[in-house]
């Protein structure tokens, strides 16, 4: 809908209190503002800061913990499985294949146990490169939403190092799409 009303802007929407228009960049800023603040919130509530996500009044649940280390160490070799079956993603796949694999390494440090052994993936990958990508790109999908919820029910003190791995899990989702 265009406002023709004389001083209004071409594209610039209409205050219904009729105080002027607000420039679309406006209202994005705006509702940018609220999602921040409203993540800000939440994240602080799930680490703890006000009295939410596990604190200690609340039992740590260190076999899910182990549980979600497992979990990564098998998203690894299915990577490792994936650029044995097909050589040519090499390339796109070590590097994020090596992130988990670092993952790893930094929950077995903070859970103070050793990484589980690499093993083959339950279940064998596509042999073509789309369908293959397409595969791991659910497998990150699902682990993402997976660190996203072991980060909001784990003790404070691990929600750094899983909030991290939940962002990474996110940004590897993207390159894979």
């Amino acid at each position: 809908m265009h406002n023709d009303a004389p001083g209004s802007r071409p594209g610039g929407w209409s205050d219904p209190a009729g105080g002027g228009s607000t420039s679309r960049r406006t209202f994005l800023r705006g509702v940018a503002g609220i999602v921040g603040a409203a993540a800000a919130g939440a994240a602080l509530t799930g680490c703890g800061i006000f009295g939410g996500g596990g604190g200690p009044d609340q039992p740590e649940q260190p076999q899910t913990l182990l549980d979600f280390l497992a979990a990564t160490s098998a998203l690894a070799d299915r990577y490792d499985a994936t650029i044995s079956e097909i050589p040519a993603l090499i390339g796109a796949l070590t590097p994020i294949r090596d992130a988990h694999r670092a993952h790893v390494r930094a929950l077995s440090d903070a859970l103070g146990t050793t990484a589980p052994p690499s093993g083959p993936p339950a279940t064998r990958p596509p042999s073509d490169g789309p369908a293959a990508t397409a595969a791991l790109a659910s497998a990150e999908k699902s682990a993402r939403d997976d660190a996203v919820s072991a980060c909001l029910a784990a003790a404070p003190r691990y929600a750094p190092l899983l909030g991290s791995i939940a962002a990474a899990r996110a940004t590897h989702l993207e390159v894979l799409t």
